[in-house]
């Protein structure tokens, strides 16, 4: 893709993503073999994973991806509230594993304190290798998305969180806890390791698309984001981008708990994006005609095929739906970006926030 000439940092490094998360893969997959050995000589009952913001959106994504295909329990805690669900001194070898860009966030350092006051092993995937996380966690995974000077994160979003994949299914493995086949094991490693080239597409599918949808609903100020399984996390990521970078309201949500309660809040002056990969589309796709009989107009994002003309970011295929995420968030991040500019905002320095929360 040739370099852009745009001037923000943001959709630079939308379009670094690929080039980020194949170096990224590379770079940890030694060391995600090797920690999960090591965790997994202490035969953990529970593997917690944690982050803030972006970072825990990544957590939830990848707790899913364990949670979906292993024996093993698993739990998502935002860091700000690890202290006060993990009171007690834990079960025999249990591990954290905890998200942040930078290294520094004083909400995950804290969780990575408390986890060592409980007695819980420690992996840090962080972008910083020199970070405090890095050095006080008991293992390390350090992703190579590079400098990201946006304050809306994007591309160490997916870095983080294909090495949180990465480790998930090496600490399956090592554990013996994968549910389905050796065989499928494998697809899922193909299938990462070839997810570089698949957010590629993604994003040469959606960058005329974003463009034109974020011009088309440049005066929408209420935003519904609904996903389910893996793309949960996806709808609650897209959410928060379109909060930071367009100054808007924006709430992600589990498709069918959106009926209970939120769907009263639709109406002709707020947009829904539905999120849903080929397996997901007959859950979701009825729920559309709901939305547009109260007004709203609808965009689909998805890696299937439209049955009728709409509003649509499209997918490239080729990840399952618990690594779909990888690939679906490009879309809504490059919708965030266009969204911000076609309202003379600055996508790189929200007003109010800041890259590490102290």
């Amino acid at each position: 893709m040739q370099t852009s000439k745009r001037p923000h940092h943001m959709f630079d490094e939308i379009l670094e993503e690929p080039s980020a998360l194949r170096e990224t893969l590379t770079a940890v997959a030694d060391k995600c073999r090797e920690t999960a050995s090591k965790l997994t000589q202490g035969k953990p009952d529970l593997i917690y994973f944690s982050g803030s913001g972006t970072s825990y959106h990544a957590a939830v994504a990848a707790q899913y991806l364990m949670a979906s295909l292993s024996t093993r329990a698993t739990n998502s805690i935002p860091a700000s509230e690890f202290d006060s669900w993990v009171r007690t001194p834990s079960g025999r070898g249990n591990v954290v594993i905890a998200i942040s860009q930078s290294g520094e966030s004083i909400d995950v350092l804290t969780a990575l304190r408390t986890a060592k006051k409980r007695g819980i092993s420690s992996v840090a995937i962080t972008n910083t290798n020199k970070s405090s996380m890095a050095r006080e966690a008991d293992y390390a995974l350090v992703t190579e998305a590079g400098p990201e000077k946006a304050v809306t994160a994007t591309k160490t979003f997916v870095c983080c969180l294909a090495a949180a994949y990465l480790l998930s299914l090496e600490l399956m493995e090592a554990s013996g806890s994968f549910s389905s086949t050796d065989e499928e094991l494998s697809s899922l490693r193909r299938q990462l390791m070839e997810s570089p080239v698949i957010v590629q597409q993604t994003i040469e599918n959606c960058e005329g698309q974003a463009t034109t949808l974020a011009d088309r609903f440049r005066s929408r100020s209420l935003f519904f984001l609904l996903g389910r399984g893996a793309n949960y996390a996806t709808a609650l990521e897209g959410a928060l981008k379109l909060k930071e970078s367009c100054n808007v309201m924006a709430e992600g949500h589990a498709a069918r708990e959106f009926l209970h309660g939120p769907m009263q809040l639709v109406d002709e002056n707020s947009l829904v994006i539905t999120i849903s990969t080929r397996a997901d589309s007959e859950s979701i796709g009825p729920l559309t005609q709901s939305f547009r009989r109260l007004g709203a107009p609808v965009i689909y994002l998805s890696d299937a095929a439209l049955a009728e003309p709409a509003e649509c970011l499209t997918v490239a295929g080729g990840l399952s739906e618990s690594l779909s995420p990888l690939a679906f968030i490009a879309p809504l991040q490059l919708f965030s970006y266009h969204s911000a500019v076609v309202r003379g905002l600055d996508p790189d320095k929200p007003t109010k926030l800041t890259k590490v929360v102290r």
